[in-house]
């Protein structure tokens, strides 16, 4: 069995999911989730609960007792000495309780870790997993498992159908608690507009006639200060208790242009189109001096924010 520890909001939960999926799959063994880390907490905003409920994954829930085990259950000299009783009277919940050797790994860095793949099975998973080559052996499958488990509203399959009906591109602004929480805006950042102002130009000389759908947690603050050049669309039909609809409408376009977000950057993974283009901010952490190159994948186009 494998446990993914999940925290945060949809964007880095999908990460979280999509390593525990390819390290069991690897292992030939069970995925399942703790999500005990979820609480209200007013300074992580949206990102209090649990959030992958929106997809067809395969969604089994660890207990307690799975979690202790995969992690490595410590027995007291009293419940040492318990264990033989235990047996016996064929209490095996109990005494299987402490049996297996668990095994907590996370990366020791913001990077893909070569160790990722050599854990055994019976491993806790704690960790962002930032990089899609944590998950690249089953990314056909996780496509899979990040499609959408329900149907969009009237309005959102409108925009759905609108996006589809010319070549489109995906811009994806973050604000909210990037502007409003300190630490985030310390050691994330937000994205000034002249990376985007850059990245429209460049993605225009490659596809000059997409539609840009702009998307953002501040859409009327965006409005306000950023008018795009060529046709574009404010992105306003999804509701705020299913913010999934967003990825699921960046996914449909054909290019995108994503902010330092996790949000934005599986909308961008999702996309179908194979000549898809991608542009993403670097680096990718305004306050980070570590590895943060393999956020991005490869063919996509790193842009200096």
């Amino acid at each position: 069995m494998i446990v993914s520890w999940l925290t945060g909001g949809l964007g880095n939960q999908m990460f979280q999911y999509a390593a525990g999926l390819a390290l069991a799959h690897a292992r030939r063994t069970v995925h399942k989730l703790d999500v005990s880390w979820f609480r209200e907490d007013p300074a992580y905003e949206d990102h209090n609960r649990y959030a992958l409920s929106c997809f067809n994954i395969t969604e089994q829930f660890a207990t307690d007792e799975e979690i202790e085990r995969s992690r490595g259950a410590r027995a007291t000299r009293s419940e040492r000495l318990s264990l033989p009783l235990a047996r016996a009277l064929h209490f095996y919940s109990y005494a299987n309780r402490f049996a297996a050797k668990g095994n907590v790994y996370g990366p020791t860095g913001l990077g893909f870790d070569e160790a990722f793949f050599r854990q055994p099975d019976n491993t806790y998973l704690h960790g962002m997993f930032q990089s899609e080559r944590f998950f690249a052996p089953v990314a056909d499958i996780l496509r899979q498992h990040f499609t959408f488990r329900y149907r969009p509203l009237p309005q959102v399959a409108a925009m759905m159908a609108q996006i589809r009906s010319g070549p489109s591109a995906a811009v994806h602004f973050r604000r909210g608690d990037y502007v409003r929480n300190e630490t985030f805006n310390r050691d994330i950042g937000v994205v000034g507009l002249d990376f985007y102002r850059r990245a429209i130009a460049m993605l225009r000389e490659r596809h000059p006639s997409v539609t840009l759908y702009l998307f953002s947690d501040d859409i009327d603050a965006i409005e306000k200060e950023f008018t795009p050049p060529g046709p574009h669309v404010f992105v306003r039909v999804t509701q705020p208790w299913h913010s999934y609809d967003k990825v699921r409408l960046m996914s449909l376009c054909d290019h995108a242009i994503i902010a330092n977000s996790t949000f934005s950057w599986w909308g961008a993974w999702l996309i179908a189109n194979p000549d898809k283009t991608i542009f993403a901010p670097n680096p990718w952490f305004a306050g980070h001096s570590g590895k943060s190159d393999d956020v991005v994948p490869l063919n996509w186009v790193s842009l200096t924010r």
